[in-house]
């Protein structure tokens, strides 16, 4: 008789004497379309790709018993196939649930050890999580995401569910889980963070049973998929993917590898995203892949990858995936209003000299752009930077741009270039001069404040000028975390800002403190020295103060500055129209969009950074036109 056996995670089908089964239509189907491997000497077929067993196993039992065969299992191969039939039942009831509890009432409304008050659109997700078993919460950046898992985690772990809690994500998240755990229960949670060195690590794992809470980045998940999947192993786990969107790769993502090789052996899964689909459909299979491993919702890669390419299946993918996610938009979080102050300023004598000879200049090149299409963005993206360093600083344009890798001026004519080298014996910009007096405006008002600006050699030339105030700087050069200085991280200078009794500023750069970072408790006001295009890296930074717990009565207020007569006017307008399509966009039930941020690059699409450049070379001619007619009037 044929017999199915599974042994060191390989899955066997003995012929067991029967001939039939070696006859060469059931060899083409074994061997060929299911992907055995055939054992000519023992008359056996071979399977082995572990992470296919489950489904290989169904579509051969299937086969068998429409052949009429006749065959027997092994222990552990009928309590696999129990299990892949507890699986399907699960999947069917949650599915059920997913479709059933988005019109709901509300069954859950007692949340022993929980001290945090919760929102009604985070009781709707806790729903949620619990009837699916393992679901999403793709509400929007700033809904107490982090605060919905911890109330689910405690949960399932009182009716030992669960017992661990692995949450992986990035390194700038790590601070934000450990604060919300003493915001939910009052009390510090026995964390451990695996980092530092491999055996650093290995020893944390090992002493697993002093921790509840695992923070562990992407990268280190993927050196460490055996350590963690032997964690699920020896305890009931409950894994998270916060930030999801970065293992959005549908093939060949060593991320995305890593996740679903430890999703199967997690008691409990959810990933947490605001923009789970930042460039497509596509982004979605390895996120829904995580939450059902077994099940492959969304169908096979290269099925699905079509499914996503043809615009009449859309529809189709929506609906297969609504039942697993709930989202909470922008206007359902209930949060006080905010005010925008834009304050304008005229250029300094000498800032307005340099910006002018660059305007010329550029508007002179306009009609030789480079031919090579890499080439030309980074050519566009020169121009851009550079004009909104001089509207903002021109001292900048004489240091290389770390923050958008581009090269210190030169070749402008040796007047302007001398003047740019030596434009710090002259005069202090004017925006520079402005972000000095309203902070110590704001100081003296006994309010904390957070300066943005996209140029490290701002925040430098802003820590001396207000060094009186001893202001916290966070920017890509300092160290993230006490694992690589203990005396100076970003970590460090964003605790003390928030937990400081007095007044006080904190300095900081967009692309380094823009995600996973919550200044709400402490910071009503934000100043905005300058601003890129980048609509998504702004609109994160506005969220860092404007976000669910904040009070009806507490005042936000940003603070924008904008030099008169400047690129700054085209940013701000451009990033007017363009938060106007995100805001859409975050309402959308499917916000097919990003708000990813790209340390070394404007955050632009090829596209968008065309439009951008034309606005800029038309808002140019018409500036500098405006200007010389005034100068022209009597």
């Amino acid at each position: 008789m044929i017999r199915l056996c599974l042994q060191g995670g390989v899955l066997r089908l003995e012929s067991g004497g029967d001939a039939k089964i070696l006859e060469w239509q059931h060899r083409l189907f074994f061997a060929g379309a299911a992907g055995y491997r055939f054992h000519e000497a023992r008359g056996w077929y071979l399977f082995s790709k572990q992470d296919e067993i489950h489904g290989i196993l169904k579509e051969t039992i299937d086969y068998l018993e429409d052949e009429g065969f006749e065959f027997e299992m092994d222990e552990a191969v009928a309590t696999l196939l129990q299990r892949l039939h507890d699986e399907q039942q699960e999947y069917e009831e949650a599915l059920h649930a997913g479709r059933e509890i988005q019109q709901s009432e509300l069954a859950v409304d007692s949340f022993p050890g929980l001290v945090r008050q919760l929102k009604s659109h985070q009781l709707r997700s806790i729903q949620h999580l619990l009837a699916m078993k393992h679901g999403a919460s793709f509400s929007v950046p700033g809904s107490g995401k982090t605060t919905v898992i911890y109330a689910v985690y405690e949960l399932l772990r009182r009716e030992g569910i669960v017992q661990k809690l692995l949450v992986i994500g990035p390194r700038s998240c790590f601070l934000p889980w450990e604060e919300e755990f003493v915001a939910c229960f009052g009390c510090r949670a026995h964390s451990a963070r695996l980092t530092g060195s491999k055996e650093s690590r290995y020893s944390l794992l090992l002493e697993a049973d002093k921790y509840d809470v695992f923070l562990c980045t992407y990268q280190t998940a993927t050196n460490d998929v055996n350590e963690l999947i032997r964690l699920c192993t020896r305890y009931k786990v409950f894994a998270v993917v916060d930030e999801s969107h970065r293992i959005k790769k549908l093939e060949g993502g060593v991320w995305s590898e890593a996740m679903l090789q430890i999703a199967p052996y997690a008691a409990r899964r959810a990933i947490l995203s605001g923009t789970p689909m930042p460039n497509s459909y596509l982004d979605l299979w390895t996120q829904i892949t995580f939450l059902w491993p077994g099940r492959q919702v969304l169908g096979d890669p290269v099925a699905y990858r079509h499914q996503c390419e043809n615009e009449t299946e859309h529809t189709a993918v929506r609906k297969a995936i609504r039942p697993f996610f709930v989202r909470a938009t922008k206007s359902e979080l209930d949060l006080p209003p905010f005010e925008v102050k834009r304050i304008e300023c005229d250029l300094k004598r000498y800032q307005e000299g340099i910006y002018r000879a660059l305007s010329v200049k550029y508007l002179r090149q306009i009609d030789t752009p480079p031919e090579d299409r890499q080439v030309l963005r980074q050519w566009r993206k020169a121009r851009m930077v550079r004009l909104i360093q001089a509207a903002s600083n021109p001292a900048l344009l004489a240091h290389y741009s770390e923050e958008f890798d581009i090269p210190p001026l030169s070749g402008e004519g040796a007047s302007v270039i001398q003047l740019i080298d030596e434009y710090p014996k002259y005069e202090i910009p004017a925006k520079i001069e402005l972000v000095d007096k309203l902070v110590r405006e704001l100081l003296k008002q006994e309010e904390k404040v957070v300066v943005w600006t996209s140029f490290v050699h701002n925040i430098r030339m802003l820590e001396q000028l207000l060094k009186e105030f001893k202001p916290f700087i966070v920017y890509g050069a300092v160290p993230q975390d006490e694992s690589e200085d203990v005396e100076f991280n970003r970590e460090q200078q964003i605790r003390q800002f928030k937990a400081s009794d007095r007044a006080s500023v904190l300095l900081a750069n967009p692309a380094a403190c823009s995600e996973s970072i919550s200044l709400h408790k402490a910071c009503r006001h934000a100043i905005y020295l300058d601003r890129t295009f980048n609509c998504g890296q702004y609109m994160q930074s506005l969220d860092r103060i404007h976000r669910v717990g904040l009070a009806p009565d507490d005042i936000v207020t940003y603070h924008i500055l904008i030099a008169k007569g400047t690129i700054d006017e085209t940013v701000d307008h451009r990033l007017e129209e363009k938060q106007v399509r995100m805001i859409r966009l975050l309402e959308d039930e499917f916000p097919l969009g990003t708000l990813e941020v790209d340390l070394h690059q404007m955050g632009q699409s090829e596209g968008e950074e065309a439009v951008d450049f034309e606005r800029t070379m038309t808002d140019l001619k018409r500036q500098i036109e405006s200007s010389d007619t005034t100068k022209m009037t009597p």
